[in-house]
């Protein structure tokens, strides 16, 4: 039985002792009762200061979620990119605007009965034709996003792990880092970031973003490549930013105006 079951029907169970027991008249069957109750609420305080305890990082955006019945999930990666003081940025596809590289997650064929049993609907915001096929963007009921996220960090992970798809899609193929010396990029975990619920004005609906945030370890010479790529200068498709410039989302107080506009999200690879 699944773990919020479990809870759930621990409490029908102590509610019905402690009213039978109210209403009892016996003394020895009163006091049974009261001693059942007892047990039953101790074991529903423990079974939920243990979910509360897992769950203790992102409480707030769970607690929050319960209360939304279409909620959009995106899950994704992000590259941390970083030479000095600057950070990598590349145009997106998708809106013109620089975001570090990344993407979303895929499901796979793995996923299929779990993501059915959560009854996860596709999400249909955005489309890119094969590139967005299976991502893991979607929408489920607010309440079961502790189970979601129970799913998606789960040891034996049923959809995909890897981090080289979008950087190769993103800076291999389109001829921007050479395929020979960034053949195998080495990358460190750095952390997940979970969002609190937001709303989003562009599309309409509540949403939580998952990212897992990773820097790229660049060997010696892939490290004198990015030298030479920040040396450089900015150009349409790469922006060297500074952590102020990404937190003010490209305005620069250097310029009249913005020039160049960077994604919100953005924000999430700085240290």
């Amino acid at each position: 039985m699944e773990e919020r079951h479990t809870r759930i029907l621990t409490f029908f169970i102590t509610a019905t002792l402690i009213i039978a027991a109210l209403i009892s008249k016996g003394k020895y069957s009163n006091g049974s009762l009261w001693g059942a109750a007892i047990g039953s609420a101790i074991s529903l305080i423990s079974t939920t200061g243990g979910w509360v305890l897992n769950h203790r990082k992102h409480l707030r955006t769970i607690v929050s979620a319960a209360f939304i019945w279409n909620l959009r999930i995106s899950c994704s990666y992000l590259y941390r990119i970083k030479v000095d003081d600057l950070y990598l940025l590349i145009k997106s596809r998708k809106h013109g605007k620089y975001q570090p590289v990344g993407g979303n997650f895929k499901r796979n064929k793995f996923s299929h009965d779990t993501l059915l049993k959560l009854e996860v609907r596709d999400d249909d915001k955005f489309t890119n034709g094969h590139r967005s096929a299976d991502d893991l963007r979607l929408y489920i009921r607010g309440y079961i996003l502790s189970q979601f996220l129970k799913w998606y960090n789960s040891p034996d992970k049923k959809r995909e792990v890897s981090y080289d798809r979008e950087f190769y899609e993103e800076l291999v193929e389109p001829g921007h880092f050479s395929s020979e010396l960034f053949k195998y990029p080495v990358i460190d975990f750095i952390k997940q970031v979970i969002t609190p619920v937001r709303y989003s004005q562009f599309l309409k609906c509540s949403e939580v973003h998952i990212y897992d945030i990773i820097e790229l370890t660049p060997l010696e010479e892939q490290r004198k490549f990015l030298n030479d790529l920040k040396n450089k200068g900015d150009s349409d498709e790469f922006k060297w930013a500074s952590s102020s410039t990404i937190r003010n989302q490209g305005y620069q107080s250097t310029h009249l105006g913005t020039p160049y506009h960077i994604t919100d999200h953005s924000i999430e690879i700085l240290s």
